[in-house]
């Protein structure tokens, strides 16, 4: 027979256990978080085609940088990015600066904030089929972004990447419109390919922008 001593030791030394194991647990699991990197120096170089719609068609071709160049802790106090994008018409020109966007990684989404506006890109841990309002802390109206096709193969035609997911932010397609875009994402990379489509046809003219990035370059510090 246990004395009480005993019977409580050995309750203390079960809960130690099981929360040793849930601890352990826990770390092992991989959450995605290497989709959406965030260290200083990191760089992902993207072809850029867009096409406009209109009563003439106008292709552009050219190239963006986005690079994390400085780590700071934002408004509520997290840890967060800035991202300095830069344009150049093709490989022989030097990069101007264009905009300074900003992103964060918490421990449940993956964020980025786009000429002010703040998307929730990717929500963590990461799986199949996942879905989310990515419009939640801006003040656009409700859309649902969804996962799919987590951990599989992707070409974008210069790379290839082993394990990617995508994430579809809108897909209506109908006799008038044509809305198709969403995001492709690499692990341990980030975003390495967009189709942002937004056509409209009345009667023969079509009218809206085709804009689609492809990763080209990437160097993760």
């Amino acid at each position: 027979m246990f004395t009480l001593k005993q019977k409580v030791l050995f309750v203390v030394a079960i809960v130690l256990f099981l929360s040793c194991k849930k601890e352990q647990d826990l770390s092992t699991i991989d959450l995605g978080y290497s989709f959406f990197p965030n260290k200083v120096g990191s760089f992902i170089i993207y072809e850029v085609d867009s096409t406009y719609y209109g009563i003439t068609d106008t292709t552009f071709h050219y190239q963006i940088k986005e690079e994390l160049t400085e780590a700071y802790t934002d408004e509520v106090n997290q840890a967060a990015n800035k991202i300095s994008r830069y344009y150049r018409h093709s490989n022989n020109q030097p990069w101007v600066l264009i905009d300074v966007w900003s992103q964060k990684r918490t421990t449940s989404t993956a964020e980025k904030v786009v000429e002010n506006v703040r998307y929730i890109k990717l929500m963590f841990p990461l799986k199949e089929g996942n879905s989310w309002n990515g419009n939640a802390m801006n003040n656009f109206p409700a859309q649902e972004y969804k996962s799919v096709q987590v951990n599989q193969f992707y070409d974008v035609g210069i790379l290839q990447f082993p394990k990617t997911l995508k994430v579809v932010e809108l897909n209506n397609v109908n006799l008038v419109d044509n809305q198709n875009i969403f995001e492709i994402y690499a692990d341990g990379v980030g975003m390495v390919f967009r189709q942002a489509t937004n056509l409209n046809t009345q009667g023969s003219q079509t009218s809206g922008t085709d804009v689609q990035y492809r990763a080209i370059s990437y160097s993760i510090e």
